[in-house]
């Protein structure tokens, strides 16, 4: 299909082997064929790379790159392979998730009928190990972000220039298996996963995308993202703890963007997640660290309760508090 947009898929693998292959294949069975697909290895000490070449040898539109040096982030690999790719949308994809085969045909559809856009998302399922059924990821993302979006047809919505004020008070809204966004609309150089995050990569971009323009959201499953156990975002600290190191540096880079109101359900939200992280410390029996948690969360709000639980931080958790 030489007379379409090429779209690059980019996939950072580490001892992926589990699951690559039906991964890789939900990539190359899409309905839109136009595609590369940039698979990066992040030394893989398993036979993930063994099996890549393999399916190399059968698809010329597959490159594996190879990182000689484990980053052992997933925005360094992820950004690995956005230096090869040479097409003009671009989307990504975990090695342990995979596509719905229209997934790429539908989001071109709509980035190539709404020109003013720089990206387009959709909904995805939650899949338990063995790709079984488990819940919605945006279940009720309309109702709650209405003031934000705007029909324009069926099933289909302009998240208004708006819309990083309710990434950043609610949530992101968008995953990384997610999107497709058009490349020279967002800006080439303004493509990348911001490396300073351990977890949250991901969402700081999609919040830069919702900063730099309108997006569209199609309210359908087109993928499906695995809940297992060796899943980074199993590890809850460390999630809360970038989570909150994003927080507060997307603070100060909207603060003269957003409202008093938005400003204070912000700074709200930035204490409840300073809170339960003061509480992951206690139940771990971190007790520096989970009184300066909950200091920092009456810093950002200002409620009294907050240094009543750091004053409870100094002695261990009773079974009636853990119930």
């Amino acid at each position: 299909m030489p007379d379409l947009p090429l779209v690059s898929v980019v996939i950072a693998c580490f001892n992926s082997v589990r699951y690559l292959s039906c991964t890789i294949d939900s990539v190359l069975n899409q309905t839109y064929k136009n595609i590369e697909l940039i698979l990066v290895d992040d030394c893989s000490t398993d036979g993930t790379v063994a099996l890549i070449n393999e399916y190399i040898a059968r698809d010329q539109r597959i490159r594996l790159i190879q990182r000689k040096q484990r980053g052992g982030r997933p925005a360094i690999t992820k950004n690995t392979g956005l230096e090869y790719i040479t097409g003009e949308f671009v989307c990504f994809l975990d090695h342990d998730d995979y596509y719905h085969p229209k997934k790429i045909e539908y989001l071109l559809s709509i980035l190539i009928q709404n020109p003013e856009c720089i990206a387009a998302f959709h909904d995805i399922d939650l899949v338990d190990e063995h790709g079984n059924f488990l819940n919605k990821y945006l279940d009720n993302f309309t109702v709650e972000a209405n003031q934000y979006l705007q029909g324009i047809g069926t099933s289909k919505y302009i998240c208004n220039i708006r819309f990083f004020a309710f990434q950043s008070i609610k949530y992101a809204a968008i995953h990384t298996i997610s999107i497709m966004i058009a490349i020279e609309r967002f800006g080439r150089n303004n493509l990348s996963f911001d490396t300073r995050f351990q977890v949250c990569d991901d969402t700081d971009l999609w919040i830069r995308l919702g900063l730099s323009g309108q997006m569209i959201y199609l309210d359908e499953s087109l993928a499906s993202y695995r809940q297992h156990g060796t899943n980074i975002t199993r590890n809850q600290i460390k999630v809360q703890e970038d989570a909150l190191i994003l927080m507060e540096y997307n603070f100060i880079r909207i603060s003269d963007k957003i409202n008093q109101q938005e400003k204070k359900l912000l700074a709200n939200r930035i204490s409840s997640y300073y809170d339960d992280l003061g509480w992951m410390y206690r139940c771990k029996k971190i007790r520096k660290k989970s009184i300066n948690a909950y200091i920092n969360a009456w810093k950002w709000s200002k409620s009294g309760k907050h240094l009543l639980h750091a004053i409870k931080a100094i002695f261990p958790v009773r079974k009636t508090e853990a119930a």
